[in-house]
């Protein structure tokens, strides 16, 4: 039996940056996505506010960090050998819900920031709790197709995942076996030949 070596510390340490900088320019398309879609709803009723697309990168920073930590600590062990599907749905509720949390504490702590008492800055925060689902609900769905790539990634590997994005396919390839027949067709199918 051939043991596996082990990465070393330093390969360890830049592919979990490398993790980290994937996850924080994801988080900052997005919440720069976010800021120039509020730029322009807000425009529409004459509000003077422009997308700050330096303080969304410093936000993405912060909330990587935390889905960094977050995985660090195995947050997301209870979905570890689960479907695909659940791993990602389990996985997009968990950290959608840290991810609330650490933006709940941020703007307790903002207010506190500009002379609030945290008890007035926390009911403040907290006073709009549909604004918060939304915003809890908007979070957990961008986080879907994050988590569904890295279980891919996981399942198929990193190789196989870059071979299938990068690589054309030649006009007359077929594929390698036939589409098989599912749910009621295949149902049909069994029927038949019993």
């Amino acid at each position: 039996m051939v043991q596996e070596e082990k990465p070393g510390w330093t390969k360890r340490i830049v592919d979990e940056l490398r993790k980290l900088a994937l996850a924080v320019i994801y988080i900052w398309v997005l919440l720069s996505v976010f800021g120039l879609y509020r730029e322009i709803i807000l425009a529409n009723y004459h509000i003077n506010y422009s997308a700050k697309f330096g303080f969304a990168l410093i936000n993405a920073v912060i909330l990587a960090k935390f889905m960094w930590f977050g995985e660090i600590l195995h947050a997301g062990k209870r979905a570890v050998g689960k479907s695909l599907l659940y791993s990602t749905l389990w996985n997009a509720a968990l950290f959608a819900v840290i991810l609330m949390g650490c933006h709940l504490l941020e703007e307790t702590l903002l207010k506190v920031w500009h002379g609030q008492s945290i008890a007035e800055s926390f009911s403040e925060t907290v006073a709009d709790p549909r604004a918060i689902f939304a915003t809890a609900l908007v979070v957990f769905v961008v986080l879907i197709p994050f988590f569904f790539a890295k279980g891919l990634i996981e399942i198929l590997g990193e190789d196989e995942i870059k071979r299938l994005l990068l690589r054309s396919r030649s006009k007359d390839s077929t594929p390698t076996r036939a589409p098989q027949p599912s749910g009621f067709k295949a149902r049909l199918t069994q029927f038949g030949k019993a």
